[in-house]
């Protein structure tokens, strides 16, 4: 699933790759690492067509699923799914695990044979949150493309499932002569809220407190005032933010 320049042989037979990829972050996930063309799914309804969609494809769901949906995909021969959210309850009836022990364990391979064969990831984790239109967009732009997918997820190892997508040569040259994307936190930076009751929201920082600012839980911590997409400003603190672009 991955394209690009072998740098490096390990001395167990293994390669490094070097190359260019679009990445996907999720919060949550589960399954192992697989690889298959992206597919994106069409609502019953909509204006467009739903394309036919092959065994061992990573299907694209711009909303939330339920139950009766991974078991869907699961039974069509689906190699993966990347949705925005799922109910606790679905998820952990789908998955036959309790989710607490799922994710604080700090070897999740281990628990590989266990769990359904279809990998999942997770964009905005549990509930009914929706994707947002930035990652929709991303994804509709690489259907059919062949990705690689991994579910993995596990907080006390702080490894979490993420989807990546190689670029083509013809966009490898582009992004050579443009600047490497910055990925720190400073004023100007696009950013996404990853947690809270502001969980999925899009705005740009335009002033970070030089302390730490009280915020109701109790908790201090440093913190960015973000502009979102409406006009309005959050006071977010800097552990629930990530920048996107």
């Amino acid at each position: 699933g991955l394209r690009g320049t072998v740098v490096a042989v390990s001395g167990r037979g293994g390669v490094v790759i070097e190359g260019l990829a679009a990445i996907v972050a999720g919060t949550l996930g589960s399954g192992k690492q697989i690889a298959g063309p992206l597919a994106i799914w069409q609502a019953p309804g909509s204006m467009e067509k739903q394309p036919t969609i092959p065994p061992g494809a990573i299907l694209v769901v711009p909303g939330p699923l339920n139950l009766a949906m991974l078991r869907q995909a699961l039974h069509s021969g689906l190699a993966g799914v990347v949705a925005s959210s799922i109910s606790s309850r679905d998820f952990e009836s789908f998955l036959h695990a309790d989710l607490i022990d799922l994710l604080n364990c700090a070897r999740p391979e281990l628990l590989l044979s266990h769990l359904p064969p279809l990998t999942v990831l997770l964009t905005e984790g549990l509930g009914t949150v929706a994707m947002p239109v930035r990652t929709i967009n991303l994804l509709s732009k690489y259907q059919g493309v062949t990705a690689l997918l991994s579910g993995a997820t596990s907080l006390s190892a702080r490894i979490y499932p993420e989807l990546v997508i190689s670029l083509s040569e013809a966009e490898v040259k582009e992004s050579a002569r443009l600047a490497r994307p910055a990925t720190e936190l400073q004023p100007g930076a696009l950013v996404r809220v990853c947690s809270g009751s502001y969980e999925g929201v899009i705005g740009e920082i335009n002033y970070l407190f030089t302390h730490q600012q009280l915020f109701p839980s109790g908790v201090r911590e440093r913190a960015a005032r973000i502009r979102l997409e409406d006009g309005s400003l959050l006071v977010v603190p800097l552990p629930v933010l990530e920048r996107i672009g």
